[in-house]
């Protein structure tokens, strides 16, 4: 069981009021508050994206091949901080 003390008679009496009006009980009115809060709460824990195809969004690197041996190069291996290296690729993206 979980007591809840307002000590604001002004919101009481509002509450009682809206209650009445409801013709629910005060503890009932309460409770379905609290579900409807704590339901609310829940969804702005959930994360909403849109998935994409990547076929639609793949492009293919094109270089040129001088005959150069490129298998031991390992892509990507001069970025330290990836946040940050897509921060800037972001930004020359927008320029």
């Amino acid at each position: 069981m979980l007591a809840i003390k307002i000590d604001n008679p002004e919101i009481e009496n509002k509450f009682k009021q809206y209650a009445k009006q409801q013709k629910k009980a005060v503890e009932d009115l309460v409770n379905d508050a609290l579900k409807m809060f704590l339901d609310m709460h829940k969804k702005d824990d959930e994360l909403v994206y849109v998935k994409k195809d990547p076929m639609k969004h793949i492009h293919k690197v094109e270089y040129e091949d001088d005959g150069e041996d490129l298998s031991d190069v390992k892509l990507y291996s001069h970025v330290e901080d990836s946040a940050l290296y897509v921060h800037n690729l972001r930004r020359e993206r927008e320029k």
